[in-house]
């Protein structure tokens, strides 16, 4: 593919240096074995062993000992799976009682509490029976899968951590002996058994990704890049992974250090493909028998981001953590397209594509004013909601960074910001929000600080028109809102039950009513970008099962994109 770049967009990257962390001598130690079962004449997965050794575990009597997520960010995980629960220490066996705790709407943990006092190594051993017939789900793949002889799963789906926050070097052990044939395991850590490089913290191990099987693999002869899938993709993977190596390597000289390993995990799901989640130092995607690697690219380049960027002080999983996603998804929704773009591994065509489908979601949005401090409220609520940290975000940094090198005569721009940003966090020091309005002030004063604040306040962004180049421009055209033609909260319910349909809307024009049931979850993040988007509603209705299509569009209105000159 030939090479594009915008003549503002030739700042030299800085020299690139393998970020190798030291760990702490005699740092305590975590030991995770996992043995899944042999698959059975369907090659799927019956359950998996996990044994978990953890060193410096304290709790009183009584005391909070050991963890696992329930529910983490509205996903089920495999607690209502676990059997054959036991903790033992040097002493002996450990008896424990349950607390459940509802952290919000979208979480709540288990808790085992130590019946008596317990200092030491602690063990704990369980198996967690896999269900190969769950539904795919339109939620982050956090949860346990099986499939073609595999497993995979985050590890907040499964692992029972210690309930503390002590740092400890994991190890991940894989045993295949009841596999037959064999298997390969493939963790964040590495492929194989592997042990990380550093001391890692409970909420990293748990945001660990973790699959073992047969799956098929990708490692990089020349950095710590490797990947693995579950399934069978329509299309080489290979050669996809081929390019988001090229691309990791391209990150690394553009931020200026490299983790020493980073990896992909993907794996099928019909209902909800070309989603990802980021991970300790890794990520995961979805994909189905109609996915294109040009489906997936942007993704790729989206998740990859977080293995530099994260959020303001790693918090977007923290309880408030969502109403600063704005930094964290709109610089990689930002980054998604310009560093692939300059790098040359895309064409303007895509890049166009791209931004164009963040414009149009952003500028259509008939939530485009919901100030950010109701984002963390209503992400999980509603779709309309939960996609304005990434389109706002993204385009007020084009903004921003248009302003930063029209005030510098293009000396400086939004990467400069961004890379002290980061070398702050990596001498331990903190990124946050204070930190990026000091560094933002520098470089445009009073007024970036209330762009900032009227952008947090809802108010609407608009890049100026050559904000990505002198070939590009900013034209306004006529697109429909996205507009399902009922309630939303409809789909929050148990069962799914019509209300508030709207009359003369697409949705009752197709023939659904008020009451109808729905009986099929689907994702809507990515259709309400889509003007030409169908949705197949599978509906109940007096007893009798009909299927409904139409375009979940509304008014028209104007709304802005980017074209080449």
């Amino acid at each position: 593919m030939l090479t594009r770049r915008s003549t503002l967009l030739t700042l030299a990257a800085p020299l690139l240096v393998i970020a190798v962390p030291v760990a702490a001598h005699g740092a305590p130690t975590i030991r995770i074995t996992l043995a899944p079962g042999t698959p059975n004449a369907a090659h799927q997965v019956p359950y998996l062993d996990v044994t978990i050794v953890a060193d410096k575990v304290e709790a009183e009597a009584g005391g909070r000992l050991f963890r696992l997520p329930l529910v983490a960010n509205t996903v089920v995980t495999s607690g209502k799976d676990v059997t054959g629960l036991s903790f033992r220490d040097d002493e002996g066996q450990i008896a424990v009682r349950v607390e459940d705790l509802e952290e919000d709407g979208s979480n709540r943990t288990r808790f085992w509490l130590a019946q008596r006092a317990v200092s030491g190594t602690v063990t704990v051993s369980y198996r967690v029976m896999i269900d190969a017939a769950a539904p795919p789900l339109s939620l982050p793949q956090y949860e346990m899968r099986t499939e073609r002889g595999g497993f995979s799963a985050a590890g907040n789906a499964f692992l029972i951590l210690p309930a503390d926050e002590t740092m400890r070097l994991a190890r991940v052990d894989w045993d295949f002996k009841g596999y037959g044939a064999g298997g390969i395991g493939v963790s964040s850590l590495g492929m194989g058994n592997a042990t990380s490089r550093e001391a890692l913290s409970v909420a990293k191990l748990a945001s660990m990704y973790f699959m073992g099987g047969r799956p098929g693999t990708y490692r990089s002869d020349t950095d710590g890049f490797f990947a693995a899938w579950q399934g069978v993709p329509p299309f080489e993977m290979t050669s996809l992974m081929d390019w988001a190596s090229r691309l990791h390597r391209f990150y690394g000289s553009f931020f200026g250090y490299m983790p020493p390993s980073f990896g992909v995990f993907g794996r099928t799901n019909t209902r909800n493909p070309g989603s990802g989640i980021g991970l300790t130092d890794s990520f995961a995607f979805t994909f189905n028998d109609t996915s294109t690697p040009e489906d997936l690219r942007s993704l790729l380049a989206h998740e990859m981001l977080h293995a530099w960027v994260n959020s303001l002080d790693d918090s977007m999983d923290a309880p408030d953590g969502l109403n600063r996603s704005w930094f964290g998804e709109g610089l990689a929704v930002h980054y998604q397209r310009l560093l692939p773009w300059r790098a040359g591994l895309i064409s303007d065509a895509e890049f166009l594509a791209d931004l164009n489908e963040t414009a149009a979601r952003y500028y259509t949005n008939i939530k485009i004013g919901v100030p950010n401090h109701d984002i963390a409220a209503g992400f999980w609520r509603d779709t309309r909601i939960r996609v304005l940290p990434y389109d706002r975000g993204s385009l007020y940094f084009a903004a921003t960074d248009a302003a930063i090198r029209s005030a510098s005569g293009s000396a400086r721009s939004i990467d400069d910001i961004v890379r002290k940003m980061l070398a702050e966090r990596r001498a331990g020091r903190p990124m946050d929000e204070a930190l990026y309005r000091k560094l933002l002030a520098a470089e445009l004063g009073a007024d970036g600080i209330a762009r900032l604040d009227a952008m947090l306040a809802g108010g609407v962004v608009l890049p100026p028109s050559d904000a990505f180049g002198p070939k590009f421009r900013r034209v306004e055209k006529p697109l429909r809102r996205f507009d399902l033609g009922f309630d939303p909260d409809s789909l929050l319910a148990r069962p799914r039950i019509v209300r508030g349909l709207v009359a003369g809307s697409n949705a009752e024009m197709a023939g659904l009513r008020e009451g109808d049931e729905i009986l099929n979850p689907f994702s809507q993040d990515a259709m309400q970008g889509d003007q030409k988007a169908w949705l197949t509603l599978e509906i109940k209705r007096d007893g009798s099962m009909q299927t409904l299509r139409y375009q979940p569009r509304g008014e028209i209105i104007p709304a802005y994109q980017w074209e080449l000159r």
